[in-house]
């Protein structure tokens, strides 16, 4: 059965606005099992209110990212997760924009552990005096922030986060957290609103902190260990309060 879809509207960005409410329409579909056949061309042009030309722009975009595959005879159809670019930028924010899924926030907690702890180790061993100071700085944000201010938790979290991997001195390492920035943002707008699971992050960054100011690798290895570690508890948490 076809399945009707909503118009977007004429914004400036009309391409990317499409791209996006198919890439979403696909997401949502995947988490509850539904199976998304996309009607004619024609009809589905009439649904979302544009041309042929913006929605094949969109199709292309998203058959790129291996969300759809177009065939001449049996028309467009969804591919599994399996064959999605699952590091695609837009992927990442789309899946953390749909809603608060457990396999996607524990996956996120998976690629943090791979890359935070190795980072950590090496900013431990690179830092300059700058660097550190940026951290410190960071650290006394964030024990100055009201539990209510969850916005602004996020986003000093996220500062130090980026001020320890920038510290490693691999662009790679920067380039990889820079892929998953939004998603954690979002991510993270769900875990800091647990008081307990936010005082033992804090605590962990603190402890990240003075292993860096020691040059200690290890340490620094294991403090980044126990903050994803946190984090993983605090998805966990998320997702049972989020069931019905």
């Amino acid at each position: 059965m076809s399945v009707d879809f909503a118009k977007v509207g004429t914004p400036e960005n009309l391409h990317g606005r499409v791209t996006k409410a198919l890439g979403l329409r696909l997401i949502k579909a995947l988490d509850t099992g539904e199976q998304v056949e996309f009607p004619n061309e024609a009809e589905m042009c009439e649904q979302l209110g544009i041309s042929r030309s913006i929605l094949r722009e969109a199709v292309k975009v998203l058959a790129d990212k291996g969300m759809l595959v177009v065939r001449p005879r049996s028309g467009t159809r969804a591919r599994p997760r399996s064959d999605w670019n699952l590091m695609d930028p837009d992927i990442l924010c789309w899946q953390a924009e749909a809603k608060p899924d457990g396999r996607f926030l524990r996956e996120l907690c998976e690629v943090r552990l791979a890359i935070e702890p190795t980072a950590s180790g090496f900013a431990a061993v690179r830092a300059t005096p700058e660097e550190i100071a940026a951290m410190a700085a960071c650290l006394e944000l964030q024990e100055a922030l009201d539990d209510s201010m969850s916005e602004e938790i996020v986003a000093s979290n996220l500062r130090f986060y980026e001020a320890v991997v920038a510290a490693s001195h691999n662009p790679m390492f920067r380039q990889l957290s820079a892929s998953i920035r939004q998603p954690m943002r979002v991510a993270l707008s769900h875990t800091v609103r647990l008081p307990a699971v936010r005082t033992l992050e804090r605590e962990a960054h603190r402890s990240l902190y003075e292993a860096i100011l020691r040059h200690d690798p290890r340490a620094a290895r294991t403090a980044a260990e126990e903050i994803v570690g946190f984090a993983m508890l605090a998805v966990e948490q998320v997702l049972r309060q989020a069931k019905p």
